[in-house]
């Protein structure tokens, strides 16, 4: 039967040839969305409007923070609505450009603080072991980590519960929490590898590569916070 007979079918319930073309759409549109990402922020890091966008955001955080989170539920909910292609894809394009705008400061505190260092190339490099790391984990043990879901949706509210109160009151985080939002980024991919190969319907992978994709870039913006700051140690 062909790859359409088997929509909205478990990958775990779909036959070999089918399971493995779903995941390999899943991971090409996961690389289509890194190189996309990379290439706006690039782009944007190179001209005079994303330096004042860069700065623009940093001196409204909690509004641009506000901003981030209801771009992402809404790309979300496109992209995994089961509706027309074209929706979900527009759904991934919308996380692709939010998390390019959520990323742009950082960038730039890095490529200005630290010239010469090249910590955003570092933090990119260590970000794809620990995804190469994980995802190896998963495929070789074939350890179904739907288990944790619920206990790192309770993590992550928990740590934007601590972001918002940071900036409310001013005060660093600190490596430490760095430390602990790589290991929570970590979890997501192990959870949402483990969906891929079991649970996320036949169809939906564009709506996996976006799951897949916010778990890389979360681990990449606190990887490079703990880079950054290694780095000021020097």
């Amino acid at each position: 039967m062909s790859y359409a007979a088997y929509q909205s079918t478990a990958a775990a319930h779909a036959p070999a040839d089918i399971r493995a073309d779903f995941i390999r759409k899943t991971y090409a549109h996961l690389g289509g969305a890194i190189l996309a990402c990379t290439a706006l922020c690039a782009a944007l890091m190179k001209s005079s409007f994303g330096e004042k966008l860069a700065f623009s955001l940093m001196n409204n955080w909690l509004l641009t923070l506000g901003a981030f989170i209801v771009a992402g539920w809404v790309a979300e909910r496109w992209a995994s609505s089961g509706g027309s292609a074209s929706k979900q894809y527009l759904g991934l394009g919308l996380y692709v450009v939010a998390q390019a705008i959520i990323l742009l400061p950082i960038l730039f505190i890095a490529d200005r603080a630290f010239p010469g260092e090249n910590v955003i190339g570092t933090a990119g490099i260590l970000t794809g072991v620990v995804f190469s790391g994980l995802t190896a984990t998963v495929f070789m043990t074939k350890k179904d980590f739907s288990f944790v879901g619920q206990a790192l949706s309770i993590a992550k509210f928990a740590a934007l519960g601590f972001i918002l109160v940071s900036m409310l009151f001013g005060f660093s985080l600190g490596s430490f929490f760095s430390s602990a939002m790589v290991v929570l980024a970590a979890g997501y991919i192990l959870y949402y590898t483990s969906n891929i190969l079991r649970h996320y319907p036949i169809g939906s992978h564009v709506a996996a590569s976006l799951a897949l994709f916010s778990a890389v870039a979360l681990s990449f913006f606190y990887i490079l916070q703990l880079v950054m700051s290694f780095a000021g140690d020097d």
